[in-house]
């Protein structure tokens, strides 16, 4: 198809013929309305034909007919689409004044200068402290605890629910929280209409069941129509992502936004003060009860049906209850019957076996387990075991070329090899190739105890007197021990997440190189390249190699199924199965028989060569794999890794730019505090390794934080604006000072890590409730719309902050300059409240 589309000319005939009945109207000869007309008839006809040719052409491609003229068609098609797009834009101009009162209205909205509709009469809108909690009724703010504890319960199980779905990388992660926290928002907003509710207990019983019952009816139809939408076993992609989390996610997350702003309005009116401080901080500990109890408890004991089932029977049990007291009449006995039938399905039908049972179509479970590190899925074909984390494969049994590469390439170098660290993948079969060797000790580090638990179920290969497992993250495992090894096989998953790229880093390897003996081989290794290597494959493995040589004197890439990097301070050889046959280890697979050792040097030569030996290290606090990962996995369904950032940078922009200085407080607030909680997560693991428990106390600790940040702020000030001012800045240069802080753990003492830790997530997360708390004071407007709007542009500052810092920036530019970037914002945002109030 050679031939150019008319762009050019049919743009200067639609210019030339607008101007001609222009000036036809202007003299007069025809009518400004039937100039107008023309260009409405032309407007049909190019939607017509644009849209019937499209619909053939769709019709011709699905179903793969023959036709001739299909190419003709085809430019008729884009020709009259030209047309059209300028008759529209022609449209959009004699309508322009129309979208600018539209923009007009959206402005005020956002500038905080809207009608606000009728204010609520005789409440105090400028005092939150005219009553306290021992005056409040306590069965009415159950809800409101529940509310609390629902949604971070809901949101962290229906997370882990998503990442076992889709690809479970930190982009799939941030999409997820960025659509839950928009829909919340907007939920938030629309609750600015909750005044017209007439029957607010009814409300609140009914919206108490359907806050229950949605997140186990989402769970459901994420898991049974997975394989329905996508095809079975196919590769999920961002777009896909992102509007299946959002159908899914939206019922749920509107409602409980609105519900935040419903409560606000409704207590203020009951109480006749400003209740939304408290309605914050009540939400904030319902959701340290349930991130809690959820983290604790619950996690290890229940599997995911189970535990939203007891989140249905909690709220349900709430809703009866709160109808018994404040219904009269048949709507009590109308939700009893209702949640008795609600109860009975999930009860009644084992929901995670057929939920699983949908998700692995064709294959026997034969165990699965929800474990703190994610979900654990074992099932069978035929002999062959198959072991799942998330949806996502970590190994099969049976399969000898993948457990001969993984172990011999590098085993073979070393003269001979006692002792052995092998880092995760032993239930699959590794270990008996490493016994073939004359082996003294081999320690197997795992950090998902369940795994070493099922697979010891289905396999015997790690029950043998030289081996010893080890529960624990093998980081952590690395910096505490003092034995040294021969053989370090690093068998984890590749560097497509923050906590995966922590085994891929200079740090890590230099940890490495300080247990290792005079003449130790390490091995890692990432997808394979075969005989070409992409853009972004060339990137990630450039990236591996550069950060190796920066710490080992010989780096050696074997290619096969994988691209295995082997590293020594000690001479490196390719030619394997010559060392294979000269020490008679008998293999399956990596001898002379499968393998010719001038093709492997020649392959390996070819993709060391092709490597870029400038593309910069992959360093713990700019981890660049990651990154070049992430764009390798998006290049699979031709998207744009810049696409979204532009679509965030844009919206923070005109959040920046077009909020009042109150809200903008609240957006630059919200943003600090997901993107702090974010990095003080990822921080931690760098520096003292995974542990469940500990990003679940730090992660607890922040809800708490937001609590007595709320609580103490009504202690300190009733509504002073320069505190206001004050907290804006404090959060700057805690941002600020936060890199400087944590470089300074990397050597510390574990138990003052783990403090320092919890005070840091404290101190931010009570900046943060106490700006929030004191906002909510500072807007003399409609309770429901000071609530409504704060909420919502909290949350989305935390969506952009989210996705823009954990996806883009760390890898870009680092910790330390994200945490100087979100100080910069807080500074803005307080040097624009100082200079309006110097203007007052």
């Amino acid at each position: 198809m050679d031939k150019p589309y008319s762009l050019y000319t049919i743009t200067a005939l639609s210019i030339f013929f607008y101007l001609l009945t222009y000036f036809l109207y202007k003299l007069k000869i025809i009518t400004r309305v039937t100039h107008r007309k023309i260009w409405n008839v032309i407007l049909l006809v190019c939607f017509a034909i644009t849209g019937i040719s499209g619909i053939i052409m769709t019709i011709i491609v699905n179903y793969k007919l023959q036709i001739p003229f299909i190419e003709e068609l085809n430019f008729y098609h884009v020709d009259f689409a030209i047309l059209m797009t300028i008759t529209g834009i022609i449209h959009f101009i004699w309508h322009f004044t129309y979208f600018v009162k539209i923009a007009e209205k959206f402005r005020k909205i956002f500038s905080g200068r809207e009608k606000s509709g009728t204010h609520i009469q005789n409440i105090n809108l400028y005092s939150d402290q005219s009553i306290s909690y021992k005056t409040i009724d306590k069965w009415l703010l159950i809800p409101v605890l529940l509310l609390g504890f629902t949604a971070i319960t809901t949101q962290v199980i229906l997370l882990r629910e998503f990442l076992s779905v889709f690809y479970g990388n930190e982009l799939v992660i941030g999409i997820i929280l960025a659509n839950w926290m928009l829909f919340t928002g907007i939920g938030a907003y629309l609750g600015r209409s909750s005044g017209k509710l007439v029957h607010s207990a009814k409300f609140i019983v009914y919206s108490q069941a359907l806050l229950g019952t949605l997140p186990l009816l989402t769970a459901f139809l994420l898991d049974a129509l997975r394989n329905v939408i996508f095809p079975i076993g196919s590769m999920v992609g961002v777009m896909q992502v992102f509007y299946t989390s959002a159908v899914l996610l939206l019922p749920f997350c509107l409602l409980s936004g609105f519900l935040f702003t419903f409560y606000c309005r409704y207590f203020s009116e009951k109480y006749n003060t400003n209740f939304i401080s408290k309605i914050y901080s009540i939400e904030a500990a319902g959701s340290i009860t349930g991130g809690i109890i959820l983290n604790f408890i619950l996690i290890y004991f229940l599997q995911t049906f189970q535990m939203l089932t007891l989140l249905l029977f909690i709220n349900l049990t709430a809703a009866v209850i709160f109808a018994f007291r404040n219904i009269a009449g048949k709507h009590r006995y109308a939700i009893l019957i209702l949640s008795l039938v609600l109860l009975f399905f999930p009860v009644y039908f084992n929901l995670d076996t057929v939920s699983r049972t949908l998700l692995f179509v064709n294959q026997e479970i034969l165990a699965y387990k929800d474990t703190p590190y994610g979900k654990l899925v074992i099932t069978g074909r035929g002999e062959q075991l198959n072991f799942y984390n998330n949806n996502n494969l970590l190994f099969y049994t049976n399969n000898v070329i993948a457990n001969e590469e993984a172990v011999h390439y590098a085993m073979i170098q070393h003269p001979s090899p006692k002792k052995v660290l092998l880092i995760s993948g032993g239930i699959s079969g590794i270990i008996d190739e490493i016994r073939k060797y004359n082996i003294e000790k081999i320690d197997y580090v795992e950090l998902d105890p369940w795994i070493i638990k099922l697979g010891k179920t289905f396999s015997n290969s790690i029950d043998n007197p030289v081996t010893r497992v080890i529960n624990m993250d093998p980081r952590l495992y690395v910096k505490r021990t003092k034995k040294k090894y021969d053989i370090v096989l690093i068998n984890v998953p590749e560097p497509s997440t923050a906590q995966a790229n922590r085994f891929y880093t200079a740090e890590f390897f230099s940890e490495l190189k300080n247990i290792l003996s005079l003449k130790a081989v390490i091995q890692t290794s990432v997808m394979s390249t075969e005989n070409y290597m992409g853009e972004e494959a060339k990137k990630v493995n450039s990236s591996i190699f550069n950060t190796l040589k920066t710490v080992f004197r010989n780096v050696l890439l074997v290619p096969g199924e994988k691209n295995f990097f082997i590293a020594s301070d000690n001479e490196l050889s390719i030619n394997i199965t010559a060392k294979i046959e000269e020490k008679q280890i008998e293999n399956t697979y990596v001898n002379q028989y499968y393998i010719d050792d001038a093709l492997l040097a020649q392959r390996s030569a070819y993709i060391t060569s092709s490597l870029d030996l400038s593309e910069p290290c992959n360093t713990d606090f700019m981890p660049i794999a990651y990154f070049s990962q992430i764009n390798y996995w998006l290049s699979h369904f031709k998207f744009n890794y810049w696409l979204i950032a532009g679509i965030l940078v844009i919206f923070a922009l005109v959040f920046l730019f077009r909020l009042n200085p109150v809200a903008l407080g609240i957006f630059t607030g919200g943003f600090t505090a997901s993107s702090i909680e974010m990095i003080l997560l990822l921080s931690f693991q760098i520096i003292y390794g995974y542990v469940y428990q500990m990003l679940g106390i730090i992660i607890t600790v922040f809800m708490a934080g937001l609590v007595l940040g709320a609580s103490f702020r009504n202690k300190i000030t009733e509504r002073n604006p320069q505190i206001y001012l004050l907290l804006q800045y404090l959060l700057g240069i805690y941002c600020i000072l936060l890199p400087v802080i944590i470089l300074n753990m990397n050597n510390a003492a574990p138990f003052f890590v783990n403090i320092v830790f919890i005070l840091l997530a404290l101190l931010v997360a009570m900046l943060t409730g106490m700006e929030f708390s004191l906002a909510s004071v500072l807007q003399k407007k409609n309770i429901a719309l000071v609530a409504g709007k704060l909420y919502a542009v909290d949350l989305a500052g935390s969506a952009i902050g989210i996705l823009l810092i954990t996806v883009y920036l760390i890898p870009l530019i680092g910790i330390t300059y994200c945490c100087i970037l979100a100080g910069v914002l807080d500074i803005y945002s307080g040097t624009v409240w100082m200079v309006k109030k110097v203007r007052e």
